[in-house]
């Protein structure tokens, strides 16, 4: 038999070889995920956070407008905050999640990481800084601690084939899963294709029955200025990473205004 035929032969069998043995790896990867336990379902949130002071006393912590300065197709964009004031859903949204981060944060239950990275050169809103979370305990089950609980869990879990599990998340991973366990909550019937709005909703109903006193904005708004003071630089990187987020979402949502809905 010529060399070369012999040649050809041997490299033929050695890839079949590789294949095999690459769906025999992935086969068995596979069916491990397949196979996996579920997480247990965290039970329902049982207090308030900072986030619920945010919406309860929203007007100390939003730019609030007279309901008769938005015109009628514009209000599914706010909520109605009591005495005809009604707040952007979009402001108010990342407020709750900035107050509910510097809370935890300040009582040392996550942690944040800065790491520089390139801008997207075809996203005129790209960041260039990533910001890596480290949850050092389970977070207290108000509205956001849960939904970050289940968010956090899965940004960090393995990618098959992709990426290993890891013991930190991006925000921006963290906070999307955490948007999507909100509408997961809420259900189909009471959801929106809006993040923003979905989670004002979330929660108000949550918040409904909590007794939240009045001093509790004194103490929220020290929250956030003790987040500002201690890290400049760190506080105002997770702030511009939840707006980037909201309107990354807010991309693949329907432009109600554009449908004339």
């Amino acid at each position: 038999m010529p060399p070369g035929v012999i040649l050809v032969v041997f490299w033929l069998v050695l890839i079949a070889l590789g294949l095999t043995v690459l769906m025999v790896y992935g086969l068995r990867q596979f069916n491990r995920w397949l196979n996996a336990p579920d997480e247990p379902t965290l039970p329902p949130p049982e207090k308030w956070g900072a986030e619920c002071v945010v919406l309860r006393f929203a007007e100390e912590f939003v730019e609030t407008l007279p309901k008769g300065e938005v015109p009628e197709w514009q209000r599914h964009k706010y909520t109605e905050v009591g005495d005809g004031k009604l707040v952007l859903n979009e402001k108010l949204a990342e407020t709750m999640l900035l107050s509910a981060l510097a809370e935890f944060w300040q009582q040392g239950l996550v942690s944040f990481r800065i790491e520089p990275k390139e801008p997207d050169p075809f996203d005129p809103n790209s960041l260039d800084k990533v910001i890596w979370v480290r949850m050092v305990q389970t977070l207290p089950l108000t509205p956001l601690g849960r939904s970050f609980n289940v968010g956090f869990k899965s940004a960090i879990k393995p990618i098959w084939l992709l990426r290993e599990k890891r013991n930190e998340a991006a925000l921006e991973d963290m906070i999307e899963f955490a948007l999507r366990e909100i509408r997961r909550c809420l259900g189909w019937r009471r959801a929106k294709r809006n993040n923003a709005e979905n989670l004002v909703r979330y929660v108000q109903d949550c918040s409904s029955v909590q007794n939240i006193p009045r001093e509790a904005v004194e103490a929220t708004k020290s929250t956030i200025d003790s987040f500002h003071s201690q890290s400049s630089e760190l506080a105002n990187a997770v702030k511009a990473t939840i707006g980037y987020t909201l309107m990354a979402l807010r991309r693949l949502e329907p432009d109600q205004d554009g449908l004339g809905l």
